[in-house]
Order: C-alpha cells, then sequence, then structure tokens
C-alpha cells in the first residue's frame, strides 16, 4: 500500500466520521434500546482518534512527491454507479451497483489528481488518468493495455496463452527518480493529444496508440511525441513479464 493511499484512507476515514450519509435519520433522539457513551468509552465521532490534515501529510515521505507541496483542494461524498468506484481499471469486472463514497481532489507538481473511495474507505483508488497506451493485434493474440493515474499507479493487462493477465505496480517501483519527473514534467508542460504509430520495441511492427491526458498547454512535437510513446512502452516492459 502506497503512502498516498494511506494519507487518502486517514483524510477519508475523517470525512466518514465527519459527515452525514444522505439518507441519515436524526440522532438527538436516541431509541428505546440506545444508551448514551460512558466517559470511558471510544468517541462515536473519531472512533480511530485520527490525526488532523497537518498530520497525515506527513504519509507523503518515501515517494517522488515533497509533502509541502502536496494540497487538498476539494471533497465530496459521492454515490458511485458501479464496484468500481466509477473508474475503468484494465482487466477488472466492474459490477453495476450503486455505491456510497468519496471523490477528494489533491494538487502536487502542477497537476491535479483525485482518488475516489467507497464511504468506509476500504476501497481507494486513483481516478485521473495521466495516458492510455494499448497495442492490439487479433492475428498474433497481442492485446496490450497500459493506464498510467496521477501520480503514481500504473495498470496493465495483456494476453498470454490465450489468457488475460493484469497487474498493478507503483511507478516508484519500476521508474527511477529522473524517469519518474521526465513523465510528470511531460504531463505539467503537454496538452491533450493522441499519437498512433507502429510499436517501436517488436521485431514486427504493431499499431500502438497512445492517448496523453496532458496538464499543460503545449502540444508535442512529432519528436516528443515519440518519446511519450517510448515511455510508455518503457513503463509496459517493466510491469509485464
Amino acid at each position: 500500500m502506497t503512502k498516498i493511499t494511506l494519507l487518502l484512507i486517514s483524510l477519508l476515514l475523517i470525512l466518514a466520521a465527519c459527515s452525514t450519509p444522505p439518507a441519515a435519520q436524526d440522532f438527538d433522539q436516541p431509541n428505546e434500546t440506545s444508551q448514551s457513551p460512558g466517559e470511558d468509552e471510544v468517541d462515536p465521532i473519531n472512533p480511530l482518534n485520527i490525526p488532523d490534515k497537518t498530520s497525515i501529510a506527513g504519509q507523503f515521505q518515501t515517494i517522488y512527491i515533497d509533502p509541502d507541496q502536496v494540497k487538498i483542494i476539494d471533497s465530496n461524498m459521492v454515490e458511485w454507479p458501479d464496484t468500481c468506484l466509477g473508474i475503468e481499471q484494465p482487466g477488472v469486472e466492474c459490477i453495476h451497483q450503486s455505491t456510497l463514497g468519496y471523490a477528494v481532489l489533491l494538487e502536487a507538481k502542477g497537476l491535479q489528481f483525485a482518488y475516489h473511495s467507497n464511504e468506509v474507505g476500504s476501497q481507494v483508488h486513483p481516478a485521473t488518468q495521466g495516458l492510455i497506451w494499448t497495442r492490439e493485434d487479433g492475428k498474433d493474440g497481442i492485446c496490450d493495455r497500459l493506464v498510467i493515474f496521477l501520480p503514481d499507479t500504473a495498470q496493465a493487462c495483456w494476453c498470454e496463452s490465450g489468457e488475460l493477465h493484469s497487474a498493478t505496480v507503483n511507478l516508484q517501483e519500476i521508474l527511477s527518480e529522473e524517469e519518474y519527473e521526465l513523465l510528470i514534467d511531460s504531463l505539467t508542460l503537454f496538452s491533450e493529444n493522441t499519437v498512433n504509430q507502429p510499436s517501436s520495441d517488436l521485431p514486427d511492427p504493431v499499431m500502438v496508440s497512445l492517448t496523453f491526458h496532458g496538464q499543460g498547454s503545449t502540444f508535442p512535437n512529432s519528436d516528443q511525441q515519440d518519446s511519450l510513446v517510448r515511455l510508455a512502452e518503457l513503463i509496459f516492459s517493466r510491469i509485464t513479464p
């Protein structure tokens, strides 16, 4: 579990403790079987004695992000349409079932990114896509797909021996700090763009597609687009066997 996820779980538990669900009743009047808590009982408002937001920021200490750069922009209670919390994930089947939870918007390194959770914080997933890379060839059984969620999560799925496989990793586990900074800088500098070209890492070229969700204002030239594709292929190659 990443430090970012731990931070979000803590924050979401605070939100859950301090928010009133849409269908909540008036709890000022106890029912016949309820009892008022005694002095030695657990505080029902904050049963886990969760630290405040200043303390939570200290969770950002082993990733390539300065804790002082992380800002909590917004948080809202949301009713998600499925068990995937409204997030399409490679190789993950979603059940269409209403799920109450939270959307939290953060900002770091000039990028804004959201996390989605269920109501109790037992599921916390990054929700802002940085790029989507696909490489498919039905004739050769190739069905490669990579999705990077900001700020540091990569999900990949691929076909092997007629079966679909998937994996999720933290980018700090497979990229050097310089490689990670290159990705973040590209997302900060370049605007959204799409690249379609032959794959550069296979003996027989296969068409690949890269949808880059940059948050900048500069449109990359052809060489810069090639570099983005190669970076995606590098990340995919380090995730898959």
